[in-house]
């Protein structure tokens, strides 16, 4: 057995040790490429989604408030301190990543507020402006049902990319060892194969 490497075994050597080097590279890469794909979608997932769902249900808290304050039930409420923390949460919410959707009904949803607060306490006395102003609240309400589908829509769609980055990343590692396995292999018949046998003379 000829114990010594010919040029052309250390050439085919080369190349089979530079193929693994680039293999084991572009994996690595890929792996940190599915892996910050994944720690986006939960850090994206607690703040622009699971926060967002704290939001909408203060902002229901305080469409509560307002609904026994015209009923007569409560006179506690100060409106103007609910308002400023409400103004608060409506810019904390259009600071997240909102989709196209999110942020037509949160322009819609700071017009209600603002429409809301507009009307004068002193009047719900009166049938008619009490009726209107449970409608506007009950309207309000239905945009805040929309931005909650919206939030679970999203949550899933979230769900989904992580799960697809983490398929693909186990798939590549099988192949990954599949091929360190051929490419050892490869090395050791480079390296103890007689030359005669990997390219005999004719």
């Amino acid at each position: 057995m000829n114990a010594k490497l010919t040029w052309k075994q250390r050439i085919l050597v080369g190349f089979v040790m530079a193929g693994a080097f680039l293999l084991v590279l572009g994996s690595n890469l890929l792996d940190r490429r599915h892996f910050s794909t994944v720690q986006n979608t939960i850090e994206s997932m607690y703040g622009d989604r699971v926060v967002v769902q704290d939001y909408i249900y203060q902002l229901r808290i305080y469409l509560h408030d307002r609904e026994l304050e015209v009923s007569g039930d409560d006179s506690t409420v100060k409106d103007n301190e609910s308002y400023g923390q409400i103004t608060t949460i409506l810019d904390d919410f259009a600071a997240t990543d909102l989709t196209r959707e999110e942020a037509t009904f949160l322009k819609r949803l700071r017009r209600q507020f603002s429409s809301l607060r507009s009307y004068d306490l002193s009047m719900v006395d009166r049938e008619d402006a009490k009726s209107k102003m449970l409608g506007h609240i009950q309207s309000t309400k239905t945009i805040l049902d929309a931005l909650e589908e919206i939030q679970i829509e999203e949550s899933g769609h979230l769900i989904e990319i992580s799960e697809k980055s983490l398929s693909v990343n186990v798939m590549l590692s099988q192949l990954e060892i599949a091929f360190l396995i051929i490419i050892g292999v490869s090395i050791l018949v480079l390296a103890f194969q007689p030359i005669r046998t990997l390219y005999p003379i004719h």
